[in-house]
């Protein structure tokens, strides 16, 4: 009897609750990572099964499952405070849209399990997920948050060899346990030799990773080298009544430096301000030859009300430099070419004789190191439709689509390259990292090849409550650690702010949602890494075999379609 469509259904759900038990700050248990696939594989094997005599497509059964993992472990997108149409396309789009790319290595599977063989197939869906998740780092809807390797986070003990392979390494070890694991299944359920085989394999590839990541972690030093005091602050300003116009920015700036001026000591050597912690509006005169900026104007940060402020604590506290996100726009020149993502300064009708200006917004961090001039770096991975219109240099300006959160919102400016903030008095190069930056391994590693000491993540995940959403951000901080071996000062507005050691494990965590200043000792180290260094070589790697597998893939169909079809007396 032919398995029952219904069946088949609730065993491609169950890789999809699976994932969502798998999944950090949702429900946890890591360790079902290293079978989340096998309901949907032996789904596929029914599937089969089913349609023997009338081929159908499987790929809306494993619609069904990455959907569910995507729904289960990203419903927080829904508890952004805007009005309900706003909230459903906001949660919505990015579930169906990122759940439309992950069935593609798994219609590339077929695609091969059709036209050369199952085997060939298995190995494809490693190479095809390997290279999709290597691609969803860097494009313009980039969206790497659910990366398989990122679900281990909450365990850094398991993972330290991700200084050799970065992120994409634990993709492949959970990838290729489930695909041994199915071997098991499978020759078990025929009764063909081979299931003891497969079962040995896959327990040693459990176990030998977990072994060295264990003998790493026991082995690594976390006191090696010179260290400097740090104090992280955590003001909590309400994003959606407070940070972007309901509160001075003066008076919001005055309250954090107020948390971090009990803790400060003759031996601070760095103070960290959240995103967009400096909302000062920025505006301009234009009546003269040249403008006079008022505001967080790039321009001119010096003369800014914010800046003046920030150099008054300092005065008080000479050995400190401080970082702290902002908002802020630059002006273009008339001769200058401006990017897409410029915005013109003057809105219709109001345009003066001289001409239309133009200028860019950025999510920034201002840097006021303790000797010398004032540096600004501004955030480069950009989250696709609230800072950045997909394929906005094809289609032209978009930004009136975007989804407003404050005063980020549209799209935003990029910096190219990869600056390091740099401290003579105190040593400190720091690696700046905004918000979703730190999801983004090999652009962290960037930072750190440039010179980078130590990485400092500035954020504000205060757009979705308390939810899990806050909670899977922080996870990324130990990645980034153990992918560096750099330590990693956090600072949330609204939480949680800590420091994160280079073996990945957090230490001093604020709660959600307390007004609050921590200070810690961060230690300073050199050395680079081979995932530094190298980068994502198994996604390199991966999309060199995709790319071999499907060029034969392509052979195979064009000799089909060459070899003569059968009569219809044949067929009978």
């Amino acid at each position: 009897m032919a398995p029952s469509r219904r069946s088949i259904l609730l065993w491609s759900s169950l890789s999809g609750v699976l994932w969502a038990l798998a999944w950090p700050a949702v429900g946890g248990f890591t360790a079902l990572a290293f079978v989340a696939w096998l309901p949907l594989l032996h789904a596929e094997r029914l599937h089969e099964e089913r349609t023997v005599e009338r081929k159908r497509a499987f790929v809306p059964n494993v619609l069904l499952a990455v959907f569910i993992w995507n729904a289960a472990t990203s419903w927080w997108f829904f508890a952004v405070s805007e009005p309900l149409g706003t909230r459903l396309v906001s949660g919505f789009t990015p579930m169906i849209v990122n759940s439309l790319l992950m069935i593609i290595p798994w219609w590339l599977k077929r695609v091969v399990r059709r036209f050369v063989d199952p085997k060939a197939a298995s190995y494809g869906f490693v190479f095809f997920w390997l290279a999709f998740e290597h691609l969803h780092h860097d494009w313009d809807l980039q969206w790497p948050w659910f990366s398989i390797g990122n679900v281990f986070g909450t365990t850094p003990s398991w993972i330290q060899w991700y200084e050799y392979t970065g992120m994409l390494g634990g993709s492949l070890w959970v990838l290729v346990v489930n695909l041994l694991l199915d071997g098991v299944a499978f020759n078990w359920t025929i009764r063909r030799p081979g299931s003891i085989a497969f079962l040995f394999g896959a327990l040693m590839l459990v176990l030998l990773p977990w072994a060295s990541s264990a003998w790493l972690f026991n082995s690594t030093d976390t006191h090696g080298g010179p260290s400097v005091e740090v104090v992280v602050v955590q003001p909590c300003i309400d994003p959606y009544t407070e940070k972007f116009g309901g509160m001075d920015p003066l008076r919001q700036l005055d309250e954090m430096l107020a948390l971090a001026e009990p803790l400060m000591t003759d031996s601070t050597a760095l103070v960290v301000l959240p995103e967009t912690a400096l909302q000062e509006g920025a505006t301009l005169d234009m009546y003269g030859v040249e403008p006079v900026y008022h505001g967080l104007w790039e321009n001119d940060l010096a003369n800014a009300r914010s800046t003046r402020r920030l150099e008054e604590f300092q005065d008080r506290f000479p050995t400190a430099a401080l970082l702290t996100g902002m908002s802020a726009d630059k002006l273009f020149s008339r001769e200058e070419n401006v990017p897409v993502s410029a915005r013109p300064l003057f809105p219709p009708g109001h345009v003066p004789p001289s001409g239309q200006r133009w200028y860019e917004a950025y999510n920034a961090a201002l840097f006021l190191p303790s000797e010398g001039p004032l540096e600004h770096y501004n955030k480069s991975k950009l989250v696709a439709g609230v800072e950045l219109m997909p394929f906005e240099r094809i289609l032209g300006p978009l930004g009136d689509l975007a989804l407003d959160l404050g005063g980020t919102s549209g799209s935003l400016g990029q910096q190219e390259e990869r600056e390091v903030l740099r401290d003579s008095r105190s040593g400190l190069r720091i690696a700046p990292a905004i918000c979703y930056e730190s999801v983004f391994g090999e652009h962290v590693a960037a930072h750190i090849r440039n010179g980078a000491n130590v990485i400092a993540i500035i954020t504000n995940d205060g757009w979705w409550a308390k939810t899990p959403g806050y909670k899977q951000h922080l996870t990324f901080a130990s990645i980034r650690a153990i992918e560096t071996r750099r330590e990693v000062v956090r600072s949330a507005n609204t939480g949680i702010s800590c420091f994160v050691d280079r073996k990945g494990v957090i230490r001093d965590a604020t709660d959600w949602w307390v007004p609050t200043a921590e200070r810690g000792t961060v230690q300073l180290y050199d050395e680079l890494t081979f995932y530094v260094l190298h980068g994502d070589q198994i996604g390199r790697v991966a999309m060199a075999c995709s790319t071999l597998l499907l060029l034969l893939t392509m052979v195979r169909m064009v000799q089909r379609r060459k070899e003569p079809r059968p009569t219809r007396a044949e067929r009978r």
